[in-house]
Order: structure tokens, then sequence, then C-alpha cells
């Protein structure tokens, strides 16, 4: 054997393995770590107050719990309300602006730029600004009085608690629409232009053109879109909570308040753990829909 084979032998290439494994072990560490770590919690008796029966074993007992609780249903309907609006609200909404905002129209330019403007405020703030919008004094209040659409002004933040979460649609909506629609401007500049042409001088209208050749484009966008806020608005907390004054009837609020409020660890994670599953659901929805090759497809390659 030469010295070259010696050297080319001893040299063997690494597996490209070892160049992800420190990737894998911090994103095991920090997700799948605390999620398994919640599912033991939620399996487990966790009351701060009682000290000595931490860590007990009782299966699926804190599920149960919070089932039967006299907040789970409310929490539940309203979670799903406040998903379910927010999504249909701040898909179509962006839709249709990024249809707009694609025209090649004089100033769209500035709008691109200053639309990012409330993506860029942080949720809690965002809640927080809403609230004295919607305040008795606020604007809200103010431009519908002076407009004579109102006598007097309308007590937003006193209605009822579901009527509240639809208020607090608004403000989800004025944070996440830039984002929903900058997605969408990125993939109706896919759109084959020789193709609107082409469907144009074959006498299609304007809603014929959306239809059949825009949207299809639109598929992996509005998708994507549609899971991100779903995901979003099940989860939120900071936002919500800040545009209700502390409080509000969502499953995310309850996992808080059990945990750090009423010290019962086990029945905030049995709720993460509820929220988590819905989520999961939430997905594998969307992915029925539309499957994960028609994604790549639809938003890499334009066709």
């Amino acid at each position: 054997m030469t010295v070259h084979t010696k050297i080319k032998a001893s040299t063997k290439e690494p597996s490209p393995y070892n160049f992800i494994l420190p990737t894998l072990i911090l994103v095991g560490f920090f997700t799948l770590y605390p999620f398994f770590y919640a599912i033991y919690t939620s399996l487990s008796k966790y009351v701060v107050y009682e000290p000595h029966t931490i860590g007990l074993f009782i299966g699926l007992k804190n599920y149960e719990e919070v089932v039967n609780s006299t907040y789970f249903t409310e929490a539940l309907i309203n979670t799903l309300l406040f998903t379910v609006v927010s999504v249909l609200v701040i898909v179509g909404t962006a839709l249709a602006l990024a249809l707009v905002l694609n025209q090649n129209l004089k100033g769209m330019s500035i709008v691109r730029v200053v639309m990012l403007i409330p993506w860029a405020i942080p949720p809690a703030a965002a809640g927080l600004i809403w609230r004295f919008m919607f305040q008795s004094f606020g604007w809200v209040n103010k431009v519908l009085v002076d407009l004579g659409l109102w006598k007097e002004p309308f007590y937003f933040l006193s209605a009822p608690r579901s009527v509240q979460i639809l208020f607090a649609v608004i403000a989800q909506m004025w944070q996440q629409l830039p984002f929903c629609i900058l997605l969408m401007l990125a993939v109706l500049q896919l759109v084959p232009k020789d193709i609107i042409d082409s469907s144009e001088l074959d006498g299609a209208t304007g809603f014929a053109r959306l239809r059949h050749v825009t949207l299809p484009y639109l598929k992996s966008a509005i998708a994507v879109v549609a899971a991100f806020q779903a995901i979003l608005a099940l989860t939120t907390y900071d936002m919500v909570y800040t545009f209700a004054g502390g409080t509000y009837g969502l499953i995310s609020y309850y996992a808080f308040a059990e945990m750090f409020q009423w010290g019962n660890f086990g029945h905030g994670a049995a709720l993460a753990v509820i929220l988590a599953i819905m989520t999961l659901l939430v997905i594998l929805i969307i992915l029925r829909v539309v499957p994960p090759e028609k994604l790549y497809r639809y938003s890499f390659a334009g066709e």
C-alpha cells in the first residue's frame, strides 16, 4: 500500500449527520424536552401549596378536572370563535389588499413600507393601543359620534366577553395583516404575466382571471397564512390579555391563570397540551386541504 493510499484511507469523509447534530441537540433541548415535560406535568399532581404531593402520578385526572371545570366550555367556544373569525377576516382582508397593492399605481411603494409599522409593534403594546381606542373616550367612539352615526359613546369594553373577543379580532388583524400581505404579494409576483395577458386577449373578465389564473398561484400562500394565523389565534395571550385588561375567556389565559395565579401547574400543563393538540389538528387539516408537495410547488416553482 502506497503512502498516498494510506493517507486517503485515513482521511475518511465525515458523515453529513455530524454537521446537523448540534442543531438537532439544540432543537431537542428547547422543543422536545419542554413538550414531554409538559406532558409529564399534566399527568402528575403539581400544586404549589401542596408541596408534599408534587410529582405524584395521577394519570388523566388533571385533564378530567379542567374539562369539567366551570370555565372550560366557555373558554373552548371563545377560543374557537376567536380563531375562526380572526383567520377568516385576516386571510380575506390580506388577499384583497395584496391584489390592490400588486397594481402598479403611483405611491404603492410608500404604502408597502408604511403598512409594516403595525407588524413592528409588540403584541402587548398593540393590545393596549386598541384598548384605548375602544374606550368610551377613545378614537373609535370619537369618530362615530362626530360622524353622527351614534348619539353617545358606546362602552365596547363593558360588552359580554364573547363580544369583546370579536373586538380583539380587530387588534389581531391590525398587527398581523402586514406579514400576510407581504407573503401573498411575494406569491403574486410569481404569476406569469404572459398568462394574464393571454387571458385578457381571450376576453376573460377580471373575476375570471382572478379565479382561474391568480388564485391557483395563491393556494399555497392562503394555506400558509391560514395555518399560521390559526396557530397564533389559538395560542395568543399577550395581545388579548392587555386588550381585555387582564381577563378574557380563552384557553391560553386559563393555562396561565392555573399555573401562576392559582398555583396548579398540573391543570395549566393539561390545558397547554390540549392547546397543542388543537394546533396539531389545525396543521393536519391545512395539509389535508393543500398537500405538502403542492405547497412546495406553488411556493417555489410558481407552477
